[in-house]
């Protein structure tokens, strides 16, 4: 088995300003097909396409990760389970040889340094009994590599969370560290030291039987160097900011850093959203926290961008004004059809300025069979 130059993983470029985000947009057909639409998106309001990183596949995958320009994503081979690295920029794929381990797989993650790779699976079970096992493969040595953290407890997963790893709130690598949210935990992975972390996420709840009738969306996002946590429930939409220990020290906590290191930094009541949104477009939306989900959070602009129902906005927290970014299409409207996601900003051979209309197919995009 060959391993790809460092040349071949050359990161897609980024800008310094907090300003611009970008935005991928993952369309799944019913037979089966995918399009992955990029776009750059500048003081929440200016939408470029990205023509030149756009593509198809033929046959079905889900996009699991984003990091520095590379996608995970998985798809069937021979009724087999495989997993993709992708580069959009040079349309080279790499298929990751089979790991011994597919059962119990509960997350998936992806690091990548703008050298080497490595795609970190999460064995857990509906037990803390069962233990947390990490599977890790690097481009470096083309192999995969167990280890068993012993310094964390496993989280208990739900049934529902045990089914499929592409599910639930995506993962981030920020910081030589992916993160991923389990079980009410935000587990937090070091890629060079090979070590665990474990901590409390502030909606965690001890009692699982509540969560299949108060469905919310969630996100870990990026900004300034920074991590949030940012979910929509009930009572509205919500970004807390991940504490360093020095930060932590300086709130009169009744809990010290490990369980609880998160301030809440901007909360959104759902009729304050709503009297905005009706003001700025003619459909009618009713709050359902499982219709809106965050995507990405600029704290530089203080901007945070959700999916809704047919479009993506944009919404500044300091002074309440919304923007559209795109809208899309399917037939009936189905949420889960159309994933967004957060990546590296792109700002090469962008073009369309302003809102867009993301016309489904669009035929220029170059076909890959995965």
């Amino acid at each position: 088995m060959s391993i790809m130059k460092n040349g071949s993983y050359q990161t897609v470029g980024s800008t310094s300003l907090d300003t611009s985000v970008g935005l991928v947009c993952h369309y799944e057909f019913e037979n089966g097909s995918s399009q992955f639409v990029f776009m750059d998106v500048e003081s929440g309001n200016r939408a470029s396409l990205n023509h030149w990183l756009c593509f198809s596949t033929e046959n079905f995958v889900q996009a699991l990760a984003f990091c520095n320009g590379l996608i995970l994503l998985s798809g069937f081979s021979e009724d087999q389970l495989c997993y993709h690295v992708f580069n959009p920029l040079t349309k080279h794929n790499f298929t990751i040889p089979q790991a011994r381990i597919q059962d119990n797989i509960s997350r998936v993650g992806l690091a990548f340094d703008g050298c080497q790779f490595e795609i970190v699976l999460i064995e857990a079970g509906s037990s803390p009994s069962n233990g947390l096992k990490l599977h890790v493969f690097s481009s470096d040595t083309g192999k995969w590599r167990s280890q068993n953290p012993s310094n964390i407890t496993a989280p208990s997963l739900p049934e529902y969370e045990l089914e499929e790893p592409g599910t639930g709130t995506p993962p981030l690598y920020s910081n030589g560290s992916i993160h991923w949210e389990i079980g009410g935990q935000l587990v937090v992975y070091q890629v060079q030291r090979s070590h665990c972390e474990l901590y409390e996420l502030p909606n965690n709840s001890k009692d699982w039987s509540w969560e299949p009738t108060l469905t919310f969306r969630s996100r870990l996002c990026e900004s300034g160097g920074r991590i949030y946590y940012c979910y929509t429930d009930f009572d509205g939409f919500h970004i807390w900011k991940l504490l360093n220990e020095h930060e932590h020290e300086s709130f009169l906590y009744y809990w010290d850093y490990k369980t609880f290191p998160w301030r809440l930094v901007h909360s959104v009541e759902p009729e304050v959203f709503m009297s905005k949104l009706q003001n700025f477009c003619d459909n009618f939306y009713d709050w359902e926290p499982f219709k809106i989900a965050p995507i990405a959070f600029s704290e530089r602009a203080q901007i945070i961008y959700l999916q809704l129902p047919g479009s993506v906005v944009s919404y500044n927290l300091d002074t309440g004004t919304l923007a559209s970014i795109c809208t899309y299409s399917y037939p009936g409207m189905n949420f889960n059809c159309c994933s967004f996601f957060s990546s590296t900003s792109h700002n090469a051979l962008s073009d369309t300025n302003g809102e867009m209309e993301l016309n489904i197919p669009i035929a220029e995009i170059e076909k890959l069979a995965l």
